[in-house]
């Protein structure tokens, strides 16, 4: 009898060894694991996180706010990718030329938009997926989950529609003078008179700057749409969940600054160098 109990105490002690089964046993209790993963001498944060996370005991944190929450972010998902890149009102003082500002505007903003939307319910249904396998059968967690599952599922059906790519004006805003540049180079022309190269030299800043403005008005028109709608449903939906990290984050920073810097080069710094290789 005295075996048995040392043994079982024996095994008490290995299972309270185990890192895991001891975050487990300290799960809501968030100074108590902090203090754990100190002793442990723990100090990366993306270690910590991934400790933190495997010591939960549930697939939700607030079950109770799970279903509401996921259901306005549903709505707010249907409402940015009806009204996300639509009614710019940049260019109010370019007359006429103002409609065809404001249509490469907004398709900045429908490729930031619609690619954002299609990023988050893809990572949405594959979250609800993987807890909902998590999940003990016939669990109230399950029973929330899994039709939330279904829903995100047919979120990814809905929002298959295309982005239209990259916009096909920024494509084109960077081949054309880099191809007007390589044959420059190739073939060794030159401009007859200072003042025609001046003027050409100008006009590509002009286009450049243009077109870097345009980005920049699509890029705010769909950062600020997604900010005022679905930024905080799907902040409230992964509390619920519970540690998973963040939601995803729109690409509209990322997108701005790599466009912005490939027109400049293209248009300005580019045909500046090669300019200048020619005439030496």
């Amino acid at each position: 009898m005295t075996g048995i109990s040392h043994a079982g105490d024996a095994k008490g002690a290995a299972e309270l060894e185990n890192p895991l089964e001891r975050l487990r046993l300290l799960s809501g209790d968030d100074n108590a694991i902090a203090s754990f993963l100190d002793e442990l001498d723990v100090s990366s944060p993306r270690e910590r996180e991934l400790l933190a996370e495997l010591a939960r005991t549930t697939p939700l944190a607030r079950p109770e706010r799970f279903d509401a929450d996921h259901r306005r972010a549903i709505e707010a998902l249907e409402s940015l990718r009806r009204h996300g890149f639509r009614g710019s009102q940049a260019a109010a003082s370019l007359g006429p030329l103002r409609h065809v500002v404001r249509w490469l505007v907004e398709l900045v903003a429908r490729y930031l938009v619609v690619s954002h939307v299609k990023n988050v319910v893809t990572q949405m249904r594959n979250l609800y997926w993987a807890r909902e396998l998590e999940a003990a059968s016939s669990s109230p967690e399950l029973k929330l989950l899994r039709p939330a599952r279904f829903d995100a599922q047919a979120l990814v059906e809905i929002m298959r529609s295309r982005e239209i790519g990259v916009p096909s004006f920024v494509l084109a805003g960077i081949l054309i003078p880099v191809t007007a540049t390589l044959w420059r180079l190739a073939s060794g022309f030159t401009f007859a008179n200072w003042w025609v190269a001046t003027l050409v030299g100008l006009g590509g800043v002009a286009i450049g700057v243009g077109l870097s403005w345009t980005i920049l008005r699509g890029t705010a028109l769909a950062s600020s749409r997604i900010r005022l709608s679905v930024r905080e449903p799907l902040r409230a939906v992964w509390e619920d969940i519970g540690h998973c990290g963040m939601p995803p984050k729109d690409g509209c920073r990322t997108f701005a600054v790599v466009a912005i810097v490939l027109m400049v080069g293209v248009w300005i710094v580019l045909p500046t160098l090669v300019g200048l290789a020619l005439a030496a």
